[in-house]
């Protein structure tokens, strides 16, 4: 096979050689030429779906502002790839087009474009999720599972007393629904590990956790470890014996009145006061004087009655136009001053006092009767 040669300023190269090389150079560029463009096309796609998420987000709020729905209950069908959304210059504008709000059309006006989009408002209910991410065989206690909205069905409506205790099946992950078929079929009851007299407080070292089989136990008796801890044992328990609602009496804390408070007084400190109680209350029992705050009666209550919410009328710690008196702190330093404010409010909130002398408002946390604190 004969080749032949190019000589270029005194240098010889075959055909061979330079078709290798300008076959080596166009493969080269075809390479980087889709390459580049793929990379393009991945930072436009990113931008795309960071755009449309945004989208979602604000018809999301829109819609649960509208509808008086959590953002979260609100399914937007925008997941079609071949959907392409232009950034907009300015906030969209959200309306619902047809009655049955089931559409949402999105508009912009630089660049002009609308779009109409499908939602789904998914019903939630209160239900219980567990709080971390946790192993198949864990023995789910206190803490594991917390209340959270979850999408609502009849499937799996658990108390946490029917889950703390329980065996998982398999792992699970931090915010997934607790249902039945995650469970297994076995329970911790606590026994006596020594002889208790009726009366005794019990502590820690008086009991020790087994594992039993779930259908051995009485439904709805069972205690969980900090509940019998500090209870009081309602009867003789001899050692070995389970310690469930028939012989333990689980403490509360709780405000009882301590005299005769008639219907409409304050209640004040003189009339309550806060205790220990044994036993089961009711579920709206004020359990600290601090929660009760100021309050007054909207029955006649007696003495040694448990006070409960259905019982009192919260009174705000200032009323509208009333002389507060604002403590700044800055630093060591601690200035007073009287305010009036300009609207009611309770511990805790934050309300509008006005400087008499200036007419300047200014913004303040209610502290107490009479009393307000500003950083």
């Amino acid at each position: 096979m004969s080749v032949l040669f190019t000589k270029v300023k005194g240098l010889a190269f075959s055909t061979t050689a330079i078709e290798r090389a300008v076959r080596i150079f166009c493969v080269g560029g075809l390479v980087l030429g889709l390459a580049a463009s793929s990379i393009a096309f991945a930072q436009s796609d990113i931008r795309n779906q960071s755009t449309k998420e945004e989208l979602i987000a604000a018809i999301q709020n829109w819609v649960g502002r509208e509808l008086n729905v959590t953002p979260s209950q609100i399914e937007v069908m925008a997941s079609d790839p071949r959907l392409i959304i232009k950034p907009c210059s300015s906030n969209p504008i959200f309306q619902f087009p047809l009655s049955n709000q089931k559409i949402v059309s999105a508009s912009c006006e630089s660049p002009s474009w609308r779009l109409n989009l499908r939602i789904e408002v998914i019903e939630r209910q209160i239900g219980l999720v567990f709080s971390g991410d946790f192993p198949a065989g864990r023995l789910i206690r206190e803490g594991d599972v917390k209340e959270a909205h979850v999408q609502k069905d009849t499937l799996d409506d658990l108390a946490v007393s029917e889950v703390i205790g329980r065996g998982l099946k398999v792992s699970v992950r931090a915010g997934q629904r607790v249902r039945h078929s995650l469970l297994a079929e076995t329970m911790i009851q606590y026994k006596a590990s020594v002889r208790i007299s009726e009366g005794t407080i019990l502590s820690s070292d008086m009991f020790f956790e087994e594992e039993a089989p779930l259908r051995n136990l009485p439904v709805g008796k069972q205690f969980s470890k900090s509940e019998i801890d500090g209870s009081k044992a309602s009867k003789a328990i001899a050692r070995g014996e389970v310690l469930d609602a028939s012989n333990v009496l689980p403490s509360h804390n709780a405000v009882f009145a301590t005299s005769i408070i008639a219907r409409g007084n304050i209640i004040s400190a003189e009339f309550v006061q806060e205790q220990v109680f044994y036993g089961e209350l009711p579920l709206d029992v004020v359990s600290s004087l601090d929660d009760l705050g100021r309050a007054t009666a909207i029955r006649q209550l007696s003495p040694g009655q448990p006070v409960r919410y259905s019982d009192v009328r919260p009174l705000p710690a200032v009323r509208k136009g009333e002389m507060v008196t604002l403590t700044v702190k800055r630093g060591a330093i601690t200035v007073s001053i009287d305010m009036e404010a300009t609207e009611r409010g309770f511990i805790g909130d934050r309300v509008k006092l006005r400087n008499t002398e200036s007419d300047m408002l200014v913004d303040a946390i209610i502290t107490g009767p009479g009393r307000a604190e500003r950083d």
